[in-house]
């Protein structure tokens, strides 16, 4: 059975990939917004707009359900803690083709999850995650930008964590 099918299947692993969707929406908005809103700020936002809004839920995560909360937690506050670590391992992935100044915001804010829950949550295995954040940038972009994250987490890991 292939991880997306068990993904159809399985409330919980649809419920933790909704929550990484909701994740890079809220980072994108701290990216573009003049305010910073707090991560229980926008948890609480996310919970009010989803709460019992399965077309709210399908229209914001691709799935009707709710995100599993405590991993939409984690990521925000954990990013926000971890950002300057998260910023510089995203600086050593780019070059003169891939510069912040050419990247989308939201690319910015997949990175900046995906990043951050590969070295600083370990709650999921390595291959998941990059599985995991590779998919979630098709639904935003083009085979440029999802080959480009693929390979920016696949270099990250082995370059930290060579023999895992």
């Amino acid at each position: 059975m292939t991880q997306t099918s068990e993904k159809k299947s399985n409330p919980s692993l649809q419920k933790k990939s909704a929550a990484r969707i909701a994740a890079v929406q809220a980072i994108y908005e701290r990216l573009v917004s003049e305010k910073q809103p707090s991560p229980e700020a926008q948890i609480a936002a996310l919970k009010k707009r989803l709460a019992n809004n399965k077309d709210e839920q399908k229209l914001t995560l691709g799935v009707m359900l709710e995100p599993n909360y405590p991993l939409v937690t984690a990521i925000l506050e954990g990013t926000k803690e971890w950002q300057q670590d998260i910023d510089k391992r995203i600086n050593s992935a780019l070059s003169k083709d891939w510069t912040r100044e050419r990247m989308s915001p939201i690319l910015i804010a997949i990175l900046n999850c995906a990043i951050f829950e590969l070295f600083f949550y370990k709650d999921t295995k390595h291959k998941i995650l990059i599985d995991e954040y590779t998919t979630l940038t098709s639904r935003f972009f083009g085979e440029a930008e999802i080959g480009f994250v693929n390979g920016v987490l696949k270099n990250l890991h082995n370059q930290f964590h060579a023999g895992d």
